[in-house]
């Protein structure tokens, strides 16, 4: 059943139009900036902008308006919910100190991946996998991970829904391929891409059996040059093999 879109509903889809504009024009903006980006007028943003301000949400400074700390308030107990991220957390940390790449912590969550931990080695890649970070699945090793936790017809869903955009040219963009692949990681248990989200990079991740949890996985990106260097994948592998398996373990007796 469609709902009806009354006046108090387009008025909170503008507030977030605006926090998603400062979000997309680098953290900051001005309100000429929102209002350009918004196609809107300045007297319509300005009013979203007070309120989110008088409510921490936004803060305003020399005439730029940036995302409230608040926010974190709502991050954190959305990041702590359900206990997987106070358990994987030290695995996390412990793969990237161990293997010097950048670790990565996801789940599901209205069919798009959302990294809800990141830590960076010595001699990691700097990419955008920052906290709250949203990604479609299909696009890299640990959201292949998480996808081959579902069976065909949640997978299905997920794409009727969201897609199959590609972001390089070696992004899986056909059904069956993806399908066929995702069979593969239940096989194996390790999903990887080459290069499919971000030129120059590469990952393997693996799923978490979380039990009655969200769906989460694991991951290790890395340069494409260092991961496929003889023996690296290979070690990469089993670190997060390992880790993954102490994840479950703890959830399961925690």
């Amino acid at each position: 059943m469609t709902r009806a879109k009354t006046d108090s509903v387009r008025a909170t889809q503008t507030s977030l139009a605006v926090l998603s504009a400062i979000k997309d024009l680098g953290g900051s903006a001005t309100l000429a900036e929102l209002a350009d980006s918004l196609e809107s007028a300045k007297s319509t943003i300005y009013k979203h902008l007070l309120t989110l301000e008088d409510e921490g949400l936004v803060v305003e400074r020399d005439g730029e308006y940036r995302i409230g700390l608040r926010w974190l308030e709502f991050g954190g107990i959305a990041q702590r919910y359900d206990g997987i991220y106070e358990v994987a957390k030290p695995e996390v940390r412990r793969m990237a100190v161990e293997t010097g790449e950048l670790a990565n912590l996801m789940i599901e969550e209205q069919g798009y991946g959302i990294y809800i931990h990141t830590t960076s080695g010595d001699q990691a890649v700097a990419l955008d996998t920052r906290l709250g970070k949203r990604i479609h699945l299909h696009k890299t090793a640990i959201g292949k991970a998480l996808l081959s936790s579902f069976d065909d017809d949640r997978v299905a869903e997920i794409i009727d829904t969201r897609g199959l955009p590609a972001e390089t040219d070696n992004t899986i963009t056909d059904r069956e391929t993806l399908f066929a692949e995702l069979e593969t990681i239940r096989e194996t248990g390790v999903a990887d891409d080459t290069e499919e989200r971000v030129d120059g990079t590469g990952c393997v991740g693996v799923p978490i059996d979380t039990g009655d949890r969200r769906e989460a996985a694991i991951s290790i990106t890395a340069p494409i040059n260092r991961l496929q260097s003889p023996g690296r994948k290979a070690q990469l592998v089993d670190t997060v093999k390992q880790a993954a398996n102490v994840i479950e373990v703890n959830l399961a007796h925690g």
